[in-house]
């Protein structure tokens, strides 16, 4: 009776504050999934989404501020926990979202920059609502209650602004030991890329499809066609739209994804939302026996976070094109 590891008072006021801030937890993650269910009804699709602002910015901000609005006295004024502590949550809620296959777990990556940065800004506003007001009460709930019923608010109000294109450009070069004449046979047919010539790329570990050929199916030239095959049953069908042997082409590119069988919105390639339109390449010799090779992609991104969703779009598109650009290096050095 005399220890106190069994004091019944003692042990509750030791893990009390554990067990609290795990309460606060489930709350906070329990509102952000019932929201993410609420943004994936497809019979809403018209009004709510999950590549939207309402859902990927209102959303965490949300989430801070509850995580703070449901901690423990001495926290709630604590700026350090009300600007750190709302990652756990969104961690926790985005580890779900993967686990339940609602997101592959690249796409959760990809949010996390955001969420972490929105759920510190709510977890700040409302640790300032709590320094503002001295005691808690009516101004902090009434708070938490318009921020819990800001993103269904702000869903419609977003729908109601048009959605603009944006139109990008990914480039990425190499140095070739070799000449033009080498080189441009490797990049207007590829001949079935064996696994051992798959270098190590960032966008396969992400789980995008890998090039497996290409090849040409008319007359080479413009208006000529190429069809290029990738992992996971990707296609493109491409027309050329400009041929300067030895020097350069573009090929517009048509998708198919009738047969894409992959846990990544694949399928969605040429779609609404976002589409890849065409390839250049680009012969630069450098009058030293080598070349710089060099390969454009245009893209289109249609949705409502554009500017956020280009910066990840850019970053593997050019992990895709070094890729393929070092299959060529090696193909057209071992010709040469």
């Amino acid at each position: 009776p005399g220890w106190s590891f069994f004091n019944k008072g003692e042990l509750m006021q030791r893990y009390t504050p554990y067990i609290s801030t795990a309460l606060s937890f489930v709350a906070v993650v329990a509102y952000g999934i019932l929201t993410r269910l609420a943004f994936g009804i497809k019979e809403f699709s018209a009004v709510f989404g999950t590549l939207s602002v309402a859902f990927l910015v209102v959303v965490p901000m949300v989430l801070g501020a509850l995580t703070v609005f449901f901690a423990l006295p001495k926290y709630q004024r604590n700026w350090v926990y009300a600007a750190f502590v709302p990652w756990a949550p969104c961690l926790i809620f985005g580890g779900l979202a993967a686990a339940l296959t609602w997101e592959v777990w690249i796409c959760v990556v990809m949010a996390l920059p955001i969420l972490f940065v929105m759920s510190s800004l709510g977890g700040l506003v409302m640790c300032l609502l709590f320094h503002l007001f001295q005691k808690s009460g009516a101004p902090q709930i009434s708070a938490a209650i318009i921020l819990v019923i800001t993103p269904y608010i702000a869903a419609p109000i977003e729908h109601l602004f048009p959605v603009r294109d944006a139109a990008r450009t990914a480039h990425a070069q190499i140095e070739v030991n070799a000449t033009p004449e080498a080189i441009w046979p490797n990049i207007i047919s590829v001949p079935a890329v064996g696994a051992s010539e798959q270098p190590f790329s960032l966008f396969h570990v992400a789980g995008l499809p890998r090039p497996l050929e290409a090849t040409l199916t008319g007359n080479p030239g413009v208006g000529g066609t190429r069809i290029g095959r990738w992992e996971d049953g990707l296609v493109f069908s491409g027309t050329f739209t400009d041929w300067q042997p030895n020097k350069r082409y573009t090929v517009r590119l048509d998708p198919d994804t009738r047969a894409v069988q992959s846990a990544l919105p694949l399928a969605g390639i040429g779609g609404k939302e976002f589409d890849v339109t065409d390839d250049s390449y680009v012969i630069e010799p450098t009058g030293d026996g080598k070349v710089i090779l060099h390969l454009y992609t245009s893209y289109r991104l249609t949705t409502r976070i554009n500017r956020y969703g280009t910066v990840w779009i850019d970053f593997f598109m050019r992990d895709i094109q070094k890729h393929i650009l070092k299959i060529v290096k090696a193909r057209s050095e071992a010709g040469q």
